[in-house]
């Protein structure tokens, strides 16, 4: 027939009952089987160093180093050239790593095991609170306690020596790259310089700080044309007056006035005035020699009114009667003078509205030379800011370089020296007995159950009804405190 499997707990607890021997016996025999092997199997020592990362010897407020404030970035960088394994070939050969592996594999994947080996973790609770990192461990795990702790040992000096390779380059590499910055902004603010200058020159008249002055020129150059126009007006009128007078002579008229002769008050005040007209054109009104001439000429010409003018007969009648060569001469000589003296004044009339003109043209194009030159001077102070700051960041890595060169900077010092560990990192011993103890149960009870199902012997009277598949009239219960040696007792005296 075919047996079931149990179904209950108290099938179960009855299978185990009649099979005790069949689960003792197997799983004793695999745990203390187990046991004797477990000191067989390979096992595995994990050593740890402690590093720190240690501040800078020189306040930070007087010199910046190049890898403060760096924190997890800092590591992660110097974690990825160490893992690149450049460093490992030689720790391998140096304390015998993986020999078997050696021999039949490349050196490329005995470094990528030895990396599967290495851990490196932050240490929690050692934050600098701005994200840096204050310390990090350094594992590796060795075939023995020895070969453990003294790679780890290797491996945190290639941390050390990375580190302060890092710094030197990162404040060399700084250093050239903002003096080449430094020397492009220079370049720029020289040629920029140089384009201001140039501006100023072409509108010297034109810029905001020339704008008064110029006011000032215009305003003497219309006195000044005011002054020359006026004597042009005076020497031309002279002029027509002597050229009669010349023309009456020249034809014989006799009896008429000749031009009554300058006094010397008259003399003296045109010499005046042509003075004050050419120190108008150097100085301002409110210079003192202006001003001094400007009183010798109003007393000049009080002096003239008050003086007693020769009308008398006699006057005139000698007046005509000095004529002949020596008179002529002297009228030509005066008109003469007169057309020099005028043609100088136009001349100079036409220097000073041209000048005029072109002051006045400045000072109309003002608001757009003022908008250009705004512009430049925008483009000049940003040009010199950033030439500033860039100078100030090179000397700042000129002395994070000196720093890093003497070793003073942010480094990494071992804090807690690689340990010779003592408990096997793997495999866990008490894990493994009890898996042994486990397994060795779980073999057990199998063969239990292999020899309860392999066996038809029915046990009870449900085990009856439900193979035979008829009802059960009676039923003998097993009197389990019986010993067996009185139950064969008792069965001989019936029979007998």
């Amino acid at each position: 027939m075919e047996r079931k499997p149990p179904s209950s707990i108290d099938d179960f607890v009855s299978v185990i009952q009649r099979r005790k021997y069949w689960i003792l016996i197997p799983s004793v025999t695999l745990i203390v089987l187990g046991m004797l092997l477990t000191p067989l199997v390979p096992r595995t020592y994990k050593s740890t160093t402690t590093i720190m990362v240690t501040s800078q010897s020189v306040p930070s407020v007087y010199v910046k180093s190049s890898g403060e404030s760096d924190g997890a970035t800092r590591l992660e960088e110097i974690n990825l050239q160490v893992m690149k394994g450049t460093g490992f070939p030689a720790i391998i050969e140096k304390f015998n790593l993986y020999p078997e592996m050696r021999k039949k594999a490349s050196m490329a994947r005995v470094i990528a095991v030895m990396r599967k080996d290495l851990s490196v973790d932050e240490v929690p609770d050692a934050g600098d609170g701005r994200g840096g990192i204050l310390a990090f461990t350094i594992s590796y795990v060795g075939r023995t306690p020895q070969q453990a702790q003294e790679v780890t040992k290797a491996v945190s000096q290639l941390f050390l020596d990375e580190n302060l390779r890092e710094g030197r380059n990162r404040t060399q590499g700084a250093y050239a790259f903002l003096t080449s910055q430094l020397n492009a902004a220079s370049q720029r603010l020289a040629a920029q310089q140089a384009t201001m200058q140039a501006f100023k020159m072409s509108h010297a008249e034109s810029l905001p700080e020339q704008a008064q002055a110029s006011m000032q020129t215009i305003s003497q150059i219309q006195s000044a044309l005011q002054t020359n126009e006026d004597a042009l007006t005076q020497a031309d009128k002279q002029r027509v007056y002597l050229q009669s007078v010349l023309n009456v002579k020249q034809n014989g008229s006799q009896g008429t006035a000749a031009p009554p002769p300058a006094t010397p008050l008259q003399i003296e005040l045109s010499q005046k005035q042509q003075e004050l007209r050419a120190d108008l054109l150097k100085y301002t009104p409110e210079h003192p020699d202006v001003i001094r001439l400007k009183h010798d000429i109003a007393a000049l010409k009080v002096e003239i009114q008050n003086a007693p003018k020769a009308s008398s007969p006699a006057a005139e009648i000698v007046a005509p009667q000095l004529t002949g060569p020596s008179m002529n001469d002297q009228l030509r000589s005066q008109l003469i003078a007169l057309n020099v003296d005028i043609k100088t004044r136009q001349a100079r009339q036409a220097q000073l509205e041209q000048r005029l003109a072109q002051l006045q043209g400045s000072l109309g194009g003002l608001p757009a030379v003022q908008t250009q030159f705004a512009a430049l001077s925008s483009d000049y102070a940003e040009m010199q800011k950033n030439y500033n700051t860039l100078l100030e960041r090179q000397q700042e890595a000129a002395m994070a370089t000196a720093l890093d060169q003497r070793e003073q900077a942010q480094q990494f010092a071992i804090a807690e020296p690689a340990n010779l560990p003592l408990v096997p990192f793997s495999p866990n011993i008490l894990l493994l007995k009890m898996a042994v103890v486990l397994v060795g149960l779980l073999v057990g009870f199998l063969f239990a159950l292999v020899v309860e199902i392999g066996d038809d012997t029915m046990h009870n009277s449900d085990e009856v009804a439900a193979y035979l598949k008829l009802p059960v009239m009676v039923a003998l219960p097993k009197c389990k405190n019986i010993a067996d040696a009185t139950w064969a007792t008792g069965t001989a005296r019936s029979q007998g």
